[in-house]
């Protein structure tokens, strides 16, 4: 016996967008605001990820999580493009407080590949000084983005050795 599908309006109650369909192959999936998908039926599905299969493209390990089964986009895109449209030509999707498996809308902003890999060096001197970016808010983030780096890097390291 099929399941019967939940109407439009379930899911928007939720908070859910649908994710436009010619982007996942016709079929149908709902984006939730936390950053997790529903299928037509309500149910949470899960992502493919395998964080340790080194990328074919860099031979490295940056893996993002996949909808494998709707057309094997990746999740942080497929919510940007729902929230927020179609992503410019040569930008990238950047997940703000560096978890790429947090791709809620508010922690994800379209950036140049330069101020992507410029953020990601911050988030780098955060955690290697114990510093967890997902507790900070998006404005904090950016706050810190905004700092220059030498100082950024300076600050945090003379904190880290002060309280060793």
């Amino acid at each position: 016996m099929a399941q019967q599908h939940l109407s439009r309006l379930w899911f928007m109650n939720q908070g859910c967008k649908q994710v436009p369909p010619d982007e996942i192959g016709g079929k149908v999936l709902w984006a939730h605001p936390d950053g997790y998908f529903l299928n037509a039926q309500g149910q949470k599905l899960k992502h493919s990820f395998s964080p340790n299969r080194p990328s074919r493209k860099t031979g490295g390990g940056a893996q993002y999580p996949k909808m494998r089964q709707y057309s094997n986009r990746l999740c942080h895109h497929l919510v940007y493009e729902t929230f927020y449209g179609q992503r410019t030509k040569g930008m990238e999707i950047d997940h703000i407080n560096g978890d790429k498996l947090d791709y809620r809308p508010e922690n994800l902003e379209e950036v140049t590949p330069a101020e992507n890999r410029r953020r990601a060096k911050y988030l780098r001197i955060m955690r290697q000084c114990d510093f967890d970016p997902r507790i900070f808010s998006r404005a904090q983030l950016h706050e810190i983005f905004s700092q220059d780096f030498d100082t950024f890097k300076a600050t945090l390291l003379h904190h880290k050795d002060g309280e060793a």
